[in-house]
């Protein structure tokens, strides 16, 4: 046990490390592409990011349903099953490689046509030809490789290379930028760095596990694999849903400036989400185990830790994101950045998605992806839906509602399943959390929109933001005391247990 908890604290601060990083690194990249090539350029990298992402619906869930397949062998230390499931994984992915060579040929003849009223066809066909490179590696090399570590608690090996490639790619690029190169250029830098990420997880695998590649390929070692496409596609058309409806209804000014701000909204996301490392691998050991009450023990106190650090990021991103986005694109005059209304929604949407996919770990780890099956579907199709009927005539507002439409319905969907299966919640103790989030957001709110000490410099922003999160804190504080003093209480106790050793 205490062991496993080792891993999962390690594996959280590098990937706490990791998302620093990405978050550096991703407001670097995205505003040194409208300093150079401006808002239509930006959002159509955008834009083929997101199209190129819609490959992931050919995964058919299969990476989740591998995951939750390997932490009983993985518990038992079985080599030949571990061999059995990497061997139909490997095989699996390098299928998936090829329908991504067929996928990347439709675009590159498909794609340009769409938008080539604002670029001319070849400049956008080399632009996507320079950024599929990276995902073709993914698929015929690393991803199987990189399933087999998360699974086993050692997603620090994965974190510590893509972290490197990261600053090397920053660097590249912006010095390309700087002597004049090409976004064409610029991406297929970035697709050969990435290169490296699948070769050093293969070098790593076959080094440190004994596989046996001879076993005969056996895809009844991987259950519920239909479950798992359901799953797999519904989630990867909700994610994809908003830029998509933006790039076919809307402009790709419109893409930009909803790169802009979901680039704050995402990053802090990712935040909580590497903070939760390795969450769902020890939930899926202890499931494995039959370990009920270590189970029900670490998720309540789990549950509480997301809700609470989710509510106060997410209050002070919404009360400074407007103003960060005005510095950020101060010098940006083709677009209109300027859209608060948006900002709530967005910011909304993403504190509802952070709780969703932190929630979503429990599932994949106990593996019931059949059961829950049809809230995806539902989800996905709410966000398609509210997207399309409200973007003609709200335009960004219209897919941020879609958004939060959708996924607020998920949420309370694992609420109510939580409560029933796997960990048995009450709903009682789900519904005094959620008031304690909106209660500590609703005052916070009240007391830090008045601080208004913004006068479009980044310092004056640096000091508004230590002074609203210091009224955040402080707020939140005192209402977890009197609504979740329990939680606080068992937090103490692990801090006094570990001031001890």
């Amino acid at each position: 046990m205490n062991n496993r908890f080792k891993v999962l604290k390690w594996n959280s601060l590098l990937a706490l490390c990791y998302q620093v990083i990405l978050i550096v690194t991703g407001l670097i990249l995205p505003r040194c592409f409208l300093h150079f090539y401006g808002s239509a350029v930006n959002g159509l990298i955008t834009s083929i990011t997101q199209f190129l992402s819609f490959i992931n619906i050919c995964d058919l869930g299969i990476s989740a349903v591998v995951s939750s397949s390997y932490y009983k062998p993985l518990s038992e230390q079985n080599s030949y099953e571990i061999s059995r499931i990497f061997v139909y994984a490997r095989r699996f992915f390098r299928v998936i490689g090829f329908i991504l060579l067929g996928y990347l040929a439709f675009l590159l003849l498909a794609y340009p046509t769409l938008i080539n009223d604002e670029f001319d066809y070849w400049f956008t066909f080399t632009l996507i030809a320079a950024m599929g490179i990276s995902q073709l590696a993914q698929y015929f090399i690393g991803i199987s490789y990189q399933l087999l570590l998360n699974a086993d608690q050692k997603s620090y090996v994965q974190l510590i290379v893509n972290g490197s490639t990261l600053i090397l790619n920053t660097v590249a690029s912006v010095l390309l930028m700087v002597f004049g190169a090409s976004i064409q250029v610029v991406k297929l830098a970035t697709s050969l760095l990435y290169l490296l990420r699948p070769l050093v997880m293969w070098w790593y695998v076959r080094r440190n596990y004994t596989l046996n590649l001879s076993v005969p390929v056996d895809g009844s070692v991987v259950t519920q694999k239909k479950s798992g496409i359901i799953q797999h596609i519904a989630h990867t058309l909700y994610e994809n849903t908003d830029v998509m409806v933006l790039t076919v209804f809307s402009t790709l000014e419109n893409v930009s400036i909803y790169g802009v701000y979901t680039l704050v909204t995402s990053s802090i996301r990712q935040l909580v989400t590497a903070a939760i490392t390795g969450v769902q691998a020890l939930l899926g050991n202890m499931i494995a185990n039959e370990e009920q009450d270590n189970l029900s023990r670490f998720y309540s106190l789990y549950h509480w830790g997301l809700h609470t650090i989710a509510a106060l990021l997410f209050t002070v991103t919404g009360l400074l994101i407007v103003p960060f986005v005005r510095l950020y694109t101060a010098d940006v005059t083709d677009a209109d950045y300027h859209v608060p209304v948006f900002a709530v929604l967005i910011t909304l949407a993403y504190f509802l998605s952070t709780i969703r996919h932190g929630n979503y770990v429990l599932i994949r780890a106990a593996g019931h992806y059949k059961r829950t099956q049809h809230a995806t579907l539902i989800e996905s199709t709410l966000n398609l839906v509210i997207s399309v009927v409200c973007v003609f005539r709200f335009g960004l507002i219209g897919v941020a509602v879609g958004t939060v439409a959708a996924t607020l319905f998920f949420v309370v969907y694992e609420m109510l399943y939580f409560s029933k299966n796997i960990v048995f919640m009450p709903i009682k103790r789900c519904l005094r959390q959620w008031v304690a989030d909106l209660l500590s957001s609703a005052i916070s709110i009240v007391i830090a929109v008045n601080v208004n000490l913004f006068t479009d410099t980044v310092l004056s922003w640096l000091w508004q933001a230590v002074v609203v999160t210091g009224v955040c804190i402080a707020v939140n504080l005192l209402v977890q005391l009197i609504f979740c003093r329990d939680d606080l209480s068992s937090v103490k106790a692990l801090l006094v247990k570990k001031l001890k050793r």
